[in-house]
């Protein structure tokens, strides 16, 4: 007879723990399916390793900037195994949370294999057949390979593989401009690679506001990374080097020891067998409704395995609905608030909401502070970047919001917050914030709407 559960989660990534735990501590029998490494992409292949290999990359590159602190370094040299090392030693001291063994005594059951439907309640896995009363898909998303003539059987570099690397390699040649290809793409010229970046668009980091791809640009430039925009790949060659053919504005073709190819992501969702469930779904994901159920009432899914955006606190928040649609008597609809984002290069770039190039013909504001008006940025000699805020032009209603500095990512969560509350822009300048601090740039922007906008009804 097969094992029967009140909750089958399918996949032990950021969503899929968060399900699984939050029931099983609710008193639910819960089954977790994970088919490969516990903690999902961002443990293993994303976060977590890539902001790890970013902070020894950081450190380095201050290290050699450090002479207009009016600090003169010793002469030093960089270990690249070690900085590998220690990326995998954190990656493995974080998954040790998320492991089985620290799973089981909070309630979790595991079981190891590839799951799929053999009907809406019943999953094989492992040779056994399980079924479930509520089913929570979690699978997440696999780097997508794009089919360049040529790239099959090589040995290029995904998300995936890049950090079991030993050593840096000589030179690399980056396949897509977005968030993983400009992070990385940055911290290992820091860490002493040849870079080239190529992207297919006309601008790096696509979904950013014009300014902020401007600032990265300017680093880049600076820090000796070649950006070749608006080109495609037509062919790979690989003899112990890669040779890549280009087309854009004319032909050439690129050496490089390394290619990293970061050109998109898809849901995992192929190998489940969604029509033994009647799952709707297409290759680009799952059909979920405002709750997070699929087409049968009885499975839900979250997180990449429905689609873009794929973020791994997207996939949390996502998550923690399921979760009280499991095991409430009443129904949550999923957040409809903006999702924020950071791409983690130096200087961050973090925003939310309405961007400028999608103003149309709304009326609102933009109030932009650059941070080499703040006195905190100034002391610490980081004065690249700007908080640039858009709001309703009288009421200054928070539309959106782009911030690049340091610790990007941490500052706009007051925005965020501030967005979630209904909390104008104007309010700020009521705030007392630290001095001196990044943060200060936000209420200048207040500020600004309030010698912008109310002083002159005042003068008349």
């Amino acid at each position: 007879m097969n094992k029967w559960y009140d909750i089958i989660v399918i996949g032990a990534g950021a969503g899929g723990l968060v399900v699984a735990i939050g029931a099983a501590k609710a008193g639910k029998k819960v089954l977790l399916i994970e088919k490969g490494a516990y903690g999902g992409d961002c443990t293993n292949y994303g976060c977590i390793p890539s902001k790890s290999l970013i902070a020894s990359a950081k450190n380095a590159h201050e290290l050699y900037a450090c002479r207009e602190l009016g600090i003169v370094p010793s002469p030093f040299s960089v270990e690249m195994g070690n900085a590998f090392e220690r990326v995998r030693n954190i990656v493995s001291k974080v998954r040790s949370h998320e492991d089985p063994p620290a799973l089981h005594p909070l309630g979790v059951e595991t079981r190891n294999g590839a799951a799929f439907f053999e009907d809406p309640h019943t999953l094989h896995v492992d040779g056994e057949s399980v079924q479930g009363k509520q089913i929570v898909i979690a699978t997440g998303s696999h780097p997508l390979t794009p089919p360049i003539p040529g790239l099959e059987g090589t040995p290029f570099l995904n998300n995936e593989k890049i950090f079991n690397l030993e050593k840096v390699p000589k030179s690399i040649l980056f396949l897509g401009g977005g968030p993983i290809g400009c992070e990385l793409a940055q911290a290992l010229r820091r860490l002493g690679a040849i870079v080239t970046l190529v992207e297919s668009k006309p601008h790096i980091m696509g979904r950013e506001d014009d300014d902020a791809r401007k600032v990265i640009m300017e680093t880049f430039h600076k820090e000796g990374i070649s950006v070749i925009l608006d080109s495609r790949v037509e062919r790979i060659h690989y003899t112990g080097t890669f040779e890549v053919e280009l087309r854009g504005n004319s032909t050439q073709t690129l050496s490089s020891e390394a290619l990293f190819v970061g050109t998109g992501r898809r849901p995992n969702i192929l190998h489940l067998n969604l029509q033994a469930a009647h799952v709707a779904h297409t290759e680009q994901g799952i059909q979920t409704d405002a709750y997070g159920r699929t087409t049968q009432k009885h499975i839900w899914a979250i997180g990449d395995a429905i689609g873009p955006p794929f973020f791994t606190h997207y996939a949390e928040n996502q998550a923690r609905t399921v979760l009280k649609n499991l095991i409430l008597p009443f129904k949550c609809k999923k957040s409809t608030q903006p999702i924020p984002r950071c791409t983690y290069t130096d200087p961050e770039v973090a925003s939310i909401g309405l961007m400028e190039r999608d103003i149309g013909k709304r009326k609102v504001a933009i109030y932009t502070v650059p941070f080499s008006e703040i006195d905190r940025n100034i002391t610490m000699g980081q004065t690249e970047g700007f908080v640039k805020i858009i709001t309703k032009k009288w009421s200054s209603k928070i539309l959106g919001a782009t911030i690049v500095g340091p610790r990007a990512g941490e500052m706009l969560m007051q925005i965020s917050t501030a967005m979630f509350a209904g909390m104008p822009l104007r309010k700020f300048s009521h705030l007392i914030h630290p001095y001196p601090t990044q943060s200060l740039a936000i209420r200048k922007a207040a500020d600004k709407w309030l010698t912008e906008t109310l002083l002159p009804l005042l003068r008349k």
